[in-house]
Parts: structure tokens; sequence; C-alpha cells
């Protein structure tokens, strides 16, 4: 049966650098490697052009111009994750990061600019100056035609429509990892000196999120089955605005540059037409922190001033004639494909999981506690802390992916090739086929939605030792049927191990946010409402030799 859907042939491939994931991180990664004179493959679970990069509709944080220096850059970013952000990777961050625009300017990326000819920049939540830096409101999608463009300048190699099954460790060091062609079904190892993840976040273990499909958290579960180290993984941002209807849309990202970027601010209004902000935070209004804005918005619907959808409105209808089409373009033609103008109606939005905030601990070269492993972008944690700036994402990948390519290039050069004997692939090989091989059991599909629901309502915006413990059982029962799951063709294969390595990655987050018994930025505790002084810590996750979690709770790096 499962020789219809896959081949026995298994590939060996070498290489310097095995880079994982295709976004902005990873290809910023893979540039720097090969301009050190590294081999470099990248692998892509997905089209190289299809990576959750291109989704992003918002800018890149960064000093560029007066009155924003890279001082006011690193102390709102602080704030902003609320006191536990590595202080030394969020300095380095906010003083390389203008460097890295010059980069992308020289990649092909063409940002906004005032008639003047200097750089138009706007304040984001929690912004003491206009730090965020765009492309309209599709800086992402800008961000990856000059990387790709770059990747094929440089000819770097990369493997297209390959899922990662593992990473492969050996005496101490990850030594690349095993791979399928989801076309081909041909099985592959990729030795590699060393091996950076890329792979983004999980933003669809949750109902509503603005994630491209593609971001289902298995590097998380890799961390640990390696040894690697996770840290606040507590932390999940939930942006304040996404798309509440129609259905197949709900969830999808507005940007914040909506509330920040125009002449005039996008209002947001309850169903009874209040400016509620006034009362959460009538400092900063709408362009307080997401993880205020997110709670506000929350409950406001929860406690009836919703509208029929479930959602708030947000409204630029007081903006000037052809700003909406001028600044948020993508968002304008969105609203106007389901029949909403939203320069003479307001639009409905929602809270969406939109950024994990935890991830790898890493040091400013993204290098792991595991020799041979490097992390970076959104799978990584640190620069972040309790809550993410909007425009921080971005700009973070192109910072550590240089780092971490340039120092993966470094290391390889007297990094060993080791050999990997035929039996430890063999047993991958076992693993992945016995999916095939099951005539029934649990289907992927089906538990995949049981999470989405149970992270959703129970590992969402107010959390409570309750529904954690809730949550914990319900996703041990799920771990339970998962050991049944069963396949009928290669893409069923993908799903099921998407779903195995999905649940890993949320029980970490559960575990954390249990011990985390305080309130403190997108973790909010409505058991534990204050801010507790005492965990200005970080909780820190691995598997002991046993294979169980363990927590660690650090003070965070604060030099």
């Amino acid at each position: 049966m499962s020789l219809q859907r896959f081949t026995q042939r298994l590939e060996r491939m070498d290489t310097d650098i095995l880079i994982i994931g295709s976004g902005g991180s990873g290809l910023r990664a893979a540039i720097a490697a090969t301009e050190q004179g590294a081999k470099v493959i990248v692998v892509a679970k997905e089209l190289l052009r299809d990576a959750h990069t291109g989704w992003a509709m918002g800018g890149l944080n960064v000093a560029m111009k007066a009155p924003a220096t890279p001082q006011m850059h690193f102390k709102d970013t602080i704030d902003g994750g609320w006191f536990i952000n590595n202080y030394k990777l969020v300095k380095i961050f906010s003083e390389e990061m203008p460097e890295r625009i010059h980069d992308l300017e020289q990649y092909g990326v063409k940002f906004d600019r005032l008639p003047d000819g200097s750089y138009f920049t706007w304040a984001g939540g929690k912004h003491s100056a206009p730090l965020n830096l765009c492309a309209g409101d599709y800086t992402g999608r800008e961000m990856m035609q000059g990387l790709l463009a770059e990747i094929d300048r440089l000819a770097i190699p990369y493997l297209e429509y390959h899922y990662v099954t593992k990473l492969i460790k050996q005496s101490g060091r990850v030594v690349g990892a095993f791979l399928i062609d989801m076309k081909t079904g041909e099985y592959k190892f990729v030795q590699a000196k060393a091996t950076i993840v890329a792979t983004g976040g999980g933003g669809h273990m949750y109902q509503i999120n603005t994630n491209a499909p593609s971001n289902t958290g298995e590097g998380y579960a890799w961390a640990l089955d390696v040894g690697a180290e996770l840290v606040d993984m507590e932390m999940i941002q939930f942006h304040p605005t996404g798309m509440a209807y129609p259905p197949e849309k709900r969830g999808k990202l507005v940007t914040e540059k909506v509330r920040g970027g125009g002449i005039s601010k996008g209002l947001l209004k309850n169903k009874l037409g209040e400016r509620f902000m006034e009362r959460y935070q009538p400092d900063r209004l709408e362009l307080a922190g997401r993880d205020e804005v997110t709670r506000a918005i929350f409950q406001e619907i929860q406690e009836g001033r919703g509208t029929n959808h479930g959602a708030v409105y947000l409204d630029i209808t007081h903006w000037e004639d052809g700003e909406a089409e001028r600044i948020v373009p993508d968002v304008f033609a969105e609203h106007m494909e389901i029949g909403v103008d939203i320069r003479k109606q307001m639009m409905e939005i929602t809270p969406s999981m939109h950024h994990m905030m935890g991830g790898f601990v890493i040091n400013e070269w993204g290098e792991t506690n595991i020799a041979g492993l490097y992390a970076v972008g959104e799978v990584t944690a640190s620069i972040h802390g309790a809550n993410r700036l909007g425009g921080n994402s971005l700009a973070e990948g192109q910072v550590f992916g240089r780092r971490a390519g340039m120092h993966a290039a470094a290391y390889s050069k007297n990094a060993q090739t080791a050999y990997i004997a035929q039996q430890a692939l063999d047993a991958e090989v076992s693993r992945i086929e016995a999916f095939l091989q099951r005539k029934a059991g649990a289907q992927a599909s089906a538990i995949l939605q049981e999470i989405k629901a149970i992270m959703w309502n129970k590992v969402g915006i107010i959390r409570d030792a309750e529904k954690l413990m809730l949550a914990q059982r319900e996703l041990k029962k799920l771990q339970d049927e998962a050991h049944s799951l069963c396949a009928e063709d290669k893409s069923q294969v993908q799903s099921c191990l998407e779903i195995q390595d999905m649940l890993k990655t949320a029980e970490v987050i559960i575990l954390a946010a249990l011990q985390r018994q305080e309130s403190r930025g997108a973790h909010y505790r409505s058991d534990y409402p204050q801010l507790d002084p005492a965990w200005e810590r970080n909780i820190r996750v691995y598997k002991d030799q046993e294979g169980k979690l363990v927590t660690k709770v650090v003070s965070p790096v604060k030099e």
C-alpha cells in the first residue's frame, strides 16, 4: 500500500548549511552565508515565494530619521515587552537595523517616501516616535520580491514542496534533517555542518488567525526533540484587528497602519458608536499596545457591545479623499471584494491570533544550546518579551538572519562532516510509513479542529487555571489518539506529522501559561489579573533525559 505513495529511494545530499524555511529571516540567512562562501540549501514546504513573510502588511521598525533614534527603538521594544526581553539582543537589533534597510534597498525593495524624497515613517502602537517604515500595506510582499531576486542573483539552490520530518542529531550536535519530497514521494537526508531553523510560528493551532497555512509550529517541537531550550512560550499575540466576516476571511489581517498611518487615525467603536478605547487606554487610545487593545475589544464583545458578527467597528470614513487607496490599498481592495467601501462604511474587526513571542533560546548569533543548530525569525524568542511591537517581526528577521548566516558559515568551515548510519534513516522511514500502513485510525483533520478549539477557547486572550488545566487534559486525550493517526496518501502523511508536532507545541504553551501566575503583556490570567514584579522573569522549557518536559525560571538577560 505505502509503495504506491512513497518511493523506496532515499537520496543523500550534502551541504555546509541547511536552512529550513523560506521567509524573510531564512532567505536573509541564506544570502549572508552564501556571501561568506558557504554552500547553502534552502528548504521550503511550499513555493519559496509563498512563505508567511509575504502575508505581512505592516512595515519594519527602524530609526531611519529624526526624531526616531536607535535608543528610542530599544526603549519602546523593552517597554512593549514588559521588561522580560533579552536586552542584549534588543540593543543589537535596534542599532543594526538601519543598515539592514540599506541591504534591502540594494536588493530592490522600495519603501514609501514623501514628496521631498525622505522616508515616510509612522508611529504604531506603543511607539514613542515614528519608527515604522513600510511599502504601502504590502511590505512583506515587497520584501520577499527583493530577497528572492537576490537569491536568484546568487544562484542559491532551494528545494520547494519538501517537508522536513525531523532534525537529525548525532554525538551531541545537529547534522542535518530528514525530508520528504511531497511531489515525487522521495525521501531525502540533507547532511549539513550547520542547520538554521526559520520555520515561523504556529498560528494554525488557533481557530482564528492571521497566518499562512504553512505556519503549523513544527519548529518548536523539533527544538524539544533534539534537546534545545524554548522560552516565553506562554506569550501568544492576538492582533486586535482581523476581518470579522465573511467566514472564509475571518481572522485575515487588517494592518495596524489603519490605526496609525493616516493623517487622521482609524477609530475603534462598539455597536453603540462609542469610541471605547477612551475607557481602557485614555492616553494612547487605539495606539496602545496590541495586548491592551485586543483585551479591550474582547471585553466589548463579551459584554454585548459587539456587532452581530462578534466584532467591533474600525472607522476611517473621516479620512481625506484618496487616503485609503493610497495608504492601505490592500485593505481597501480586500473590503471592496466583499462589498464594503471603507471610505464610506466602517469595517468590522475581531481579534485574531497573530504571532508567537516565544521560541528557541538563542544568543546574538542565532546559536542555540545545541551544537550545529541555529534559529532565526518567529521561531525564536527574546526580542519581543511579553508583547511584540508591530513592525519588529519583519525587522528582527533581517538583523538576526544575517547574523546567523554569517556565524553558521564560519562554524561550518571548521565542522567535520558526520556519518549517519543507514539504520537511523531507516527508522525514520518506518515511522512515516506507519501512517500509510494503518487500515483505520484517527484522522488528522478531525484532531486539528479539536486543537484549534481547545487553544482558542481555553488558551486564548483571557486565561485561568481551570481552563488551562482542562485544556491540558483534553490535549492529553488527543495525544493518545494521535498514536493511531492514519493516512491514505502523502499529503495526509504531512498532516499527520504536523499534528503530532503541533500537539507537542501546544503542550508547552499550556505548561508555561499555567506556571506564570500573573498577567503580563499578551498573557492575561483572570485569576491573577495583576502584574507581579516577582515574575519579571522568563520560563524556559526543555526535555530531560527521560523525555519529560521540565521548566526553569530565569532572570532576563539585561546586559
